[in-house]
Order: C-alpha cells, then sequence, then structure tokens
C-alpha cells in the first residue's frame, strides 16, 4: 500500500507538472495577443479600403459613360484616347487594389482563428488554475495525514517496553497465549535463513536464562533440515554458522547467525542455537502434548514465512489431514496458501497463537515443468519434533504451567 509520503510526492509531481503548464501557456497568450493586434490593425485597413475601391469603380463607370457619349471623328479622337488611357489607369489601380483586399480578408480570417485560439487557451488556463487550486488543497490534505500518522506512530513507539513487546490491549479475536498480540506471538519469532542461492524461514523460541551466568540468554531456532543442509551446500565451509535475518515491528533489519545443534533427514527437522547471550523481544511459545494431541482437522492455523526472500508473511486456512505419510513419516497438511522459501516456518494455532510445527514441504503437479500447489503444504507437527528432540542425548521437552520449553542437556 501507498503510503501518505509517497502520495504527497506524487501530488508534488504533479502540481509542477500544472505549473510548467501553466507558464508555457501564459507566455503563449502573451506572444498571441500581440499578434492579434497586429492583424486587426490589416483588417481595420482592410475595412476602410472598401469605400476607395468603391469610388475608383464609380470613376471608370463615369468614363464608360463618357466615352458612349464621346462624339465621332478626328476632333474627339484625342480625348477618347486620352479617356481610355485614363480608364485602362484606372481598372488596373482596380485588380490592384481588389488584389490587396483579398489579401487582406484572408489575413482577417486569420486574425479571427487567432482570435478563437486565445479563447481556448483562456479557458484552458481557466482549467489549470481551478486544477491547481484541487492539487494545493489535496497537498494540504495529504500533508495533515502524514502528520496525525506520525504523531499515531510516535504513540505507538511510547507503548512499547524497554524490552521491545508492545503492551498495547489487543482485541479478543488477537489474544492468545503469548503476550496477546497475534504479530509478536507468530510474526515476530518468524526469521529468514539465507545462503548464496537458497532462501528458508525458522523460528525463533523464547529466550531462555543460562544458568550460573550473569544476565546472559540462549535462544533456541527450530527449523527445517533441508533449509541448513541447502544453505551450507551453497559455501564451501559445511560447518558454517547459518545466516539468520530478523525484523521488528517496523521492519528494521537485525542479522544474527546460529549454529547447528541436532537435525533428523527424515523427519526433515533441525534444531539450532542462536549465537547470542542476550534475550530476544519475541518468541514462539510451544503447547504441551496435551494440546498438541488436541488437535482436529479443520482447526483453524496461520503459517507464516519468508517465501521468495519476502519479508515474514501470514496466511491463514486450517489443518486438512493429521496422518499424511511421505516415505513413512508422518506430517500434517495444511490449507494455508505456502510458497517456495516458507520452509521451515512456523505453523501457529489461529485461536491460542501457539507454535504447532514446522513447515516442511510443498505439493507439486507435473515431472517436466512442476506447478506448485500452495494450499497443500505439508508441515512436521511438533509432536513428532518433541519426541525426536526426547530420544536424543542433546534436549529435552520440559513443561510447566502449561507450556513447554526446549532445553539443551
Amino acid at each position: 500500500m501507498d503510503s501518505p509520503i509517497a502520495m504527497n510526492v506524487i501530488a508534488i509531481v504533479s502540481a509542477a507538472g500544472a505549473l510548467t503548464f501553466l507558464s508555457m501557456g501564459v507566455t503563449r497568450q502573451v506572444g498571441l495577443e500581440g499578434r492579434l493586434a497586429t492583424m486587426e490593425e490589416a483588417a481595420a485597413r482592410s475595412r476602410t479600403g472598401g469605400p476607395e475601391i468603391g469610388a475608383m469603380q464609380a470613376r471608370i463607370d463615369a468614363l464608360t459613360r463618357q466615352l458612349e457619349e464621346q462624339p465621332s471623328g478626328l476632333e474627339s479622337a484625342a480625348a477618347t484616347r486620352e479617356l481610355k488611357a485614363e480608364m485602362a489607369a484606372l481598372q488596373t489601380e482596380l485588380e490592384e487594389a481588389k488584389t490587396a483586399l483579398r489579401a487582406q480578408s484572408a489575413a482577417l480570417d486569420a486574425v479571427e482563428a487567432l482570435a478563437r485560439k486565445a479563447e481556448r487557451i483562456d479557458e484552458v488556463q481557466a482549467g489549470v488554475e481551478v486544477r491547481w487550486d484541487g492539487i494545493a488543497e489535496a497537498l494540504e490534505a495529504q500533508a495533515v495525514l502524514v502528520e496525525a500518522t506520525r504523531d499515531e506512530l510516535s504513540g505507538v513507539r511510547a507503548q512499547i517496553s524497554g524490552n521491545g513487546e508492545v503492551t498495547v490491549a489487543s482485541s479478543p479475536a488477537e489474544v492468545g497465549r503469548g503476550s496477546g498480540d497475534a504479530w509478536t506471538d507468530m510474526v515476530g519469532p518468524t526469521v529468514q535463513l539465507a545462503g548464496d542461492a537458497t532462501v528458508g524461514s525458522g523460528v525463533i523460541l523464547k529466550s531462555q536464562p543460562v544458568d550460573g551466568t550473569d544476565g546472559e540468554y540462549q535462544t533456541l531456532l527450530l527449523t527445517a533440515w533441508h533449509v541448513v543442509r541447502d544453505i551450507r551446500a551453497d559455501s564451501v565451509d559445511e560447518d558454517m554458522p547459518i545466516p539468520v535475518m530478523l525484523r521488528d515491528a517496523f521492519g528494521a533489519k537485525r542479522h544474527a547467525t546460529a549454529s547447528l545443534i541436532a537435525y533428523d533427514a527424515p523427519l526433515d527437522s533441525a534444531l539450532l542455537v542462536v549465537n547470542s547471550t542476550e534475550a530476544f523481544p519475541v518468541g514462539a511459545a510451544l503447547p504441551t502434548r496435551a494440546r498438541l494431541k488436541a488437535a482436529r482437522v479443520f482447526d483453524p492455523i496461520v503459517a507464516v514465512g519468508c517465501p521468495l526472500g519476502n519479508d515474514p508473511i501470514p496466511t491463514r486456512g486450517h489443518l486438512s489431514d493429521l496422518y499424511h505419510s511421505v516415505s513413512s513419516e508422518r506430517f500434517w497438511m495444511i490449507s494455508a496458501p505456502t510458497y517456495i522459501g516458507n520452509s521451515g516456518g512456523g505453523i501457529y494455532s489461529d485461536t491460542s497463537h501457539e507454535l504447532l510445527g514446522i513447515f516442511s514441504k510443498i505439493y507439486t503437479h507435473g515431472a517436466i515443468r512442476p506447478t506448485v500447489i500452495p494450499h497443500m503444504g505439508l508441515v512436521t507437527p511438533l509432536e513428532e519434533f518433541y519426541d525426536w528432540i526426547d530420544g536424543s542425548q542433546i534436549a529435552e521437552v520440559v513443561e510447566s504451567r502449561g507450556e513447554a520449553t526446549i532445553v539443551l542437556r
């Protein structure tokens, strides 16, 4: 969506264009008015030339009558020649006058055409002025909107506590078991994992204090194993830390790295630890096994990931299948739209905002040019994660006060 500031820029550009057009119109009108005055003078001269032509025509008519009345004989021959010479001169002068009159008439037509154009320019100028007034009003309204948005943003920032959690009250539909804010509970914990040619997603869990330290914390990260595998394949260093990019509620980016602790290739699951000792302001809440076992088809869920390298994007859907088998491994199927890059992202309960699973695969159709089926995504349920983690020698799942926590051994 376009921001108010961007809309202002567009309006300002449009206004600048209107001013330029208006200036060109005024300059052109001044030039036309000068030419119009000159042509009007010529037209006036053509109008005064009418009586002169009439007088010459009258003089020719009189000479014609005089020649007709001239008596025959040698004594009148000289006078007749003079009359004819005078008549020829008058006729020549008359033709010249008529030619000049026709030229002046054409000039008068040009003057009238220019006058009509000048009137059109006046109309256009008036329209531009009206349009400019509208643009000015729009600019003023946009300025008010920008100022109001700035004030609202300042208010939101003021409501953020020192640890970065939003304390503003949420609507009942948004209240979950986390902080009560949908973004904080589901979008905030979603991170982007990227290599040179691979982009995937991950979910950071709530930071836990480290015993025996002075204020140090440990933050675990869940993702799909194939995301970690492909990022490592982009590098010559197979033990390289995995790049992690987080974003806050205002879109500001923060870069970190994470180290692999354990993985299960058939289950497509991986457990990492963020290479930082500070507490992160967001982290996904983990449900107990009892709540995971209570999941049913048609339960509403939210899928959050970074498809095609975008910022975390949430999409809604429901659980479509709780026992979808792929190579003897159990997966959930969801109807929430997902795409390439969602792998490793979280699947959350739309009611409690708890993390229910990690996105693993997406169905495609066709072998030569496969088409992604975005509403047929496969998810590794956290119940399978819990069994894998408890069966390892690295970590365990601890339940306390209605919430689960993954603790390194």
